[in-house]
């Protein structure tokens, strides 16, 4: 399996090749308004319900901002017409740490993502344990899915996403770190 990440200068990569200090931001830095290169409107979204929470609905609305957890509706009927169970739906934002990879080695993917450089990840194993330890917290790591539905979480995309084919690390912290990447991590494969 190889893994790419692209970064925003040509230098960034001898950090990753020879070893130093690099930032880990939480999910919510890459959420806009707009979708556009490495910024989603959904980023940091959990919204897990077989219906969307978001449209509108006879028996609830959302407000702008709202934060559900545990929402259970069974056997309701509006106008007499059965409307769908609901058990244990969400939808609020859960922010973390997030470092993201590519599957794809790709200009279009750089230029898509306005990145100069690309690195091939040569031990994503070895990376994750040493990031886990100076964390003191175990990462959940995994390819992101991309969907067309409602559903969202850290490792379930909006479609509109799979251009990035995303592989992703995620901490349960929210504040951004800085961590020490030890030497040998990457390989410089491109420059743009």
């Amino acid at each position: 399996m190889s893994l790419y990440l692209y970064l925003n200068e040509h230098w960034h990569a001898e950090t990753w090749m020879f070893g130093g200090v690099i930032p880990i931001n939480p999910a919510s830095t890459y959420r806009k308004m707009e979708r556009s290169g490495i910024y989603t409107p959904d980023e940091n979204l959990i919204h897990d319900s077989p219906v969307d929470l978001t449209t509108p609905n006879p028996l609830f609305r959302l407000s702008p901002g709202a934060q559900v957890k545990g929402l259970t509706m069974c056997d309701n009927y509006v106008d007499g017409v059965r409307q769908p169970d609901v058990f244990n739906a969400s939808y609020y934002e859960e922010d973390g740490l997030i470092l993201s990879f590519s599957r794809r080695l790709s200009r279009n993917v750089a230029k898509k993502m306005s990145k100069t450089a690309c690195i091939k990840i040569l031990d994503m194993s070895r990376l994750k344990a040493h990031l886990d330890e100076q964390l003191g917290v175990t990462s959940k790591a995994g390819f992101c899915e991309y969907t067309s539905g409602h559903q969202r979480n850290h490792f379930l995309k909006s479609e509109a996403d799979m251009w990035q084919d995303e592989y992703r690390l995620f901490w349960s912290l929210h504040k951004k770190v800085e961590v020490e990447i030890p030497p040998g991590i990457g390989e410089l494969m491109r420059k743009w």
